[in-house]
């Protein structure tokens, strides 16, 4: 049986504007439904310098079904912003591997990148779906160290992570730290005495 001939992606002229170029492959992503596409996509936003542009990044980090693709990329991408990093991780907090999220996480922390209120909450529930409790207690001194920790987010998050790794003490703990408590507090709390 042969192989079957590979599509290739139809990639905008050098001769075209750069805001042209970005719509046009940031379209391209959107209808791209491979890896190889995704590849190719790749090497022209290199080829067309437009390696520099967040959103291009943004959408081929969202767009690759290959995780550890995506951190390549990731990780070639010099000092990402949190508007390209917390995106990211929220997408891999939700993904079939979570554990791909703390891949990031020290990267940003090893080389002093900026991690903002906004990157713990996917990172919390990266922990909580994978039960990493170590990972988890990492993060919450991370945020204390940070000020981060009265975050009503960074809260609920911590609540989740601890009642996820069977932690209801620890749990409760936040809880009764937080200076205002709305339905979402008492719903993972009381959740939480659920599964006890």
């Amino acid at each position: 049986m042969s192989a079957l001939p590979q599509p290739t992606v139809s990639l905008p002229s050098p001769n075209l504007t750069s805001t042209a170029t970005t719509k046009i492959l940031l379209k391209t992503l959107s209808s791209s439904s491979s890896l190889t596409h995704l590849k190719q996509i790749h090497a022209q936003i290199l080829r067309s310098n437009h390696s520099h542009s967040q959103s291009l990044i943004l959408k081929l980090l969202l767009s690759s079904s290959s995780l550890p693709y995506s951190v390549s990329i990731f990780n070639q991408f010099p000092n990402p912003l949190p508007s390209l990093s917390t995106p990211f991780l929220r997408h891999l907090s939700r993904s079939f591997r979570p554990e791909f999220a703390f891949l990031v996480y020290q990267r940003l922390r090893n080389e002093g990148l900026r991690i903002d209120r906004f990157s713990f909450p996917p990172l919390l529930k990266a922990a909580a779906r994978v039960e990493g409790l170590a990972e988890g207690k990492e993060l919450h001194g991370f945020g204390f160290k940070l000020g981060v920790e009265s975050d009503p987010f960074v809260q609920t998050g911590l609540m989740g992570m601890y009642l996820a790794c069977g932690r209801v003490l620890e749990a409760r703990q936040v809880f009764d730290k937080m200076s205002y408590r709305d339905i979402v507090a008492w719903s993972i709390m009381i959740d939480g005495y659920g599964f006890c």
